[in-house]
């Protein structure tokens, strides 16, 4: 470029930035930096500078410190804008994961993860013990199904109230298969069922609709139909208590007979017999004798003395579990029956449940994968719809709704992965208005596109279409919601702004200093001549060593060397029956062990030609060699770490030569209190 021309076009920049630094600083945010086109006031810098550092403490060194460090920033961020880096598919796709991640909080209702996580909280300080009966439907049944379903539960609950047994109930009409005993060929019980009981559970141990049915019944109460994606439930409340949380037990088992060839008679016989060796049992201990002793009495020399390891209360059988509540630390349960046989538990650890900081966030964390999340994601979506006028289109008189239109336009190709958006083109009525914005049967036709019902019942269509155009508006009103969040909240702003400043500059930094360190073996080798004196060897000793077998040895060996004997002859004479003395040569270098160092300063301050060291061990010196530049394969890592920042040097140092830049220092020094 013309010198002339260059020292005009520099005048004319530099006039233009002391036009914009005279027209703000009469404004309350004045410009404080100017880097080629971009400014920053005064309030972004301290905002900037604040967020990594501490006001209250800072030095004009500090900031004259990082204002260098962001100088060099928001250079390298031009620089990288400049090349178009903010274009490459894989950058903007590595940015578009970290915006995901980032939404997803600003994208649910807080007020209802709030609530979500104190009711979380609350009911992981009780537990409840439930028996349930379950008449089994699909959530995407069809209206006649679940109607079916309903009256049938309906039914049995009318019975119950009536006063028939629930567990007897629950046995013959519950299509929980865990409520039914197991019969053999002959029809004899191989396994009890639990007769529609569940034991006791704690929050996160059932699906949430279960779990609310059961904590929001009181003990000794049959709920009304709760409806899970299995189906619609009865739950009977039997007991509450205070968290077990986990604990650990030892315990005296004797189990019942369970050969399936038993008749009742002996099964009943067998029953009575181990009540009473249990008893027997529980008497002992009773009257003094050490549980492990009271085990193998009972259990047999044999039996194993290991715990139980930790366990809840969702672990065993609810006696079992009950049993344990008001035990402390090694104390034992009375005798307890379950359908395996008798125990006699002991506890010997207790872990309470405790509610703090961690407990808080790990609950926070479970919900984000539990199906309660749901709630905070529909209350989300209603807020959205409600904010943004959301109205669906009604249907002319004697018209059907659209999404009706689809039940009877698709076909089997939307089952099979066949099915395209084309297939319905002729589709186009207004199905829905939100943000202003009109959705038709083609922006649905897209959605089914994308998700289709891939092995799905093909008799479901109807549900299947209901169910996705839902799914269709709710994500909808996401995606409106999530295309707002840079002008919406200007922390999620900043943070992909920083996110994307971050990405570009690494790429940037990626090419110009840690790829090209690490592949330019040219460049790398003259950096290397020209710091290989920074990188030398200490003074090395190539030595003869000479190692004995055992004192005694080098005791002979110490006279042979006294005798100034010929080395030549020492393997013929100390290892000519068995491998008494073994000669190398090695290294010593000054620096590396304790040893080394002893070994070196006696070798270059004694007169004697050998030296005898610790463990029987003797050395000679065969060559002194003096510093020298260690060799680059073996100092390679260094190197480059060093040749890396040299190249961001002289980047740096490039960037600022192509650079106009102003600081009014002044200003910016009056963040110093």
């Amino acid at each position: 470029m013309n010198k002339n021309i260059f020292t005009l076009l520099t005048a004319l920049l530099l006039c233009s930035i002391n036009m914009i630094w005279a027209q703000n600083t009469t404004a309350s945010d004045p410009v404080v930096i100017v880097i080629n086109k971009d400014s920053v006031t005064f309030s972004e810098f301290r905002n900037t500078y604040a967020k990594n550092n501490d006001l209250s403490k800072v030095s004009q060194k500090d900031i004259d410190n990082y204002i260098d460090l962001y100088i060099n920033f928001r250079l390298k961020y031009q620089q990288a804008m400049d090349m178009q880096l903010d274009t490459i598919e894989r950058l903007q796709n590595e940015l578009e994961g970290y915006r995901e991640q980032a939404a997803g909080q600003y994208l649910t209702d807080k007020d209802v993860d709030e609530r979500i996580i104190n009711e979380a909280l609350d009911r992981m300080q009780w537990d409840i013990r439930c028996s349930h009966i379950l008449k089994k439907v699909a959530l995407d049944a069809s209206p006649a199904d679940t109607l079916a379903a309903y009256n049938a539960i309906m039914n049995i609950r009318n019975r119950i109230i009536q006063g028939e047994d629930f567990a007897t109930i629950a046995q013959a009409e519950s299509d929980d298969p865990s409520a039914k005993d197991k019969l053999s060929a002959g029809g004899n019980i191989i396994q009890y069922g639990n007769h529609g009981d569940l034991g006791y559970f704690t929050v996160f141990d059932m699906i949430y609709s279960f779990e609310c049915g059961a904590y929001n019944t009181p003990v000794g109460q049959l709920s009304m139909p709760i409806r899970s994606e299995f189906g619609y439930h009865l739950i009977f409340v039997q007991d509450k208590q205070p968290a077990l949380g986990k604990r650990k037990a030892k315990q005296i088992l004797l189990p019942f007979n369970r050969n399936v060839n038993l008749n009742e008679a002996e099964r009943s016989a067998n029953a009575k017999q181990v009540e009473e060796r249990i008893k027997e049992a529980y008497a002992d201990l009773q009257q003094g004798m050490n549980f492990e002793e009271a085990r193998k009495k009972y259990m047999g020399e044999t039996v194993s003395a290991n715990e139980i390891p930790l366990f809840g209360c969702n672990r065993f059988e609810g006696d079992f579990i009950a049993a344990l509540y008001p035990l402390k630390k090694n104390e034992y349960s009375r005798p307890v029956k379950t359908m395996y046989g008798w125990h006699i538990i002991l506890v010997t650890d207790v872990v309470p449940v405790e509610i703090n900081k961690d407990t808080r966030a790990n609950v926070k964390s479970r919900i984000m994968r539990d199906s309660r999340s749901n709630k905070s994601k529909e209350a989300f979506v209603e807020r959205v719809k409600k904010e943004n006028g959301f109205q669906e289109i009604k249907p002319k008189k004697g018209t059907r709704p659209p999404v009706e239109d689809f039940y009877i336009a698709l076909d089997s190709n939307i089952f099979v992965g066949k099915y395209t958006a084309d297939m319905v083109d002729y589709l186009q009525r207004d199905m829905f208005v939100l943000g202003g914005k009109t959705y038709t049967q083609k922006d649905f036709a897209r959605y089914l596109e994308k998700y289709p019902f891939t092995n799905l019942d093909p008799s479901e269509l109807k549900v299947l279409v209901n169910y996705a155009y839902k799914r269709f508006i709710e994500r909808t009103a996401i995606e409106l919601e999530n295309s707002k969040l840079e002008d919406k909240y200007p922390a999620f702003a900043n943070l992909m702004k920083e996110y994307k400043e971050g990405i570009l500059i690494y790429e940037l930094s990626e090419n110009k200093i840690w790829r090209k360190a690490e592949n330019d073996s040219v460049g790398l080798e003259k950096f290397y001549e020209s710091v290989k004196d920074q990188y030398l060897y200490p003074i090395r000793i190539q030595a003869l060593r000479i190692k004995c077998v055992d004192a005694a040895t080098a005791d002979k060996v110490n006279k042979y060397l006294a005798h100034n004997k010929a080395i030549s002859a020492m393997n013929s004479k100390f290892n000519h029956k068995n491998v008494s003395i073994v000669m190398d040569t090695v290294m010593l270098e000054k620096g590396k062990t304790k040893d080394n160092d002893i070994i070196v300063r006696l070798l270059t301050s004694d007169n004697s030609d050998y030296i005898a060291c610790q463990d029987n061990t003797f050395y000679r010196t065969l060559q002194v060699l003096q510093p020298s530049p260690k060799p680059l394969k073996e100092i390679k890592g260094i190197v480059i770490s060093a040749y890396q920042d040299k190249l961001e040097q002289d980047w740096i140092k490039e960037l600022h030569n192509n650079a106009h830049i102003w600081v009014d220092r002044t200003r910016i020094y009056q963040l110093i209190k």
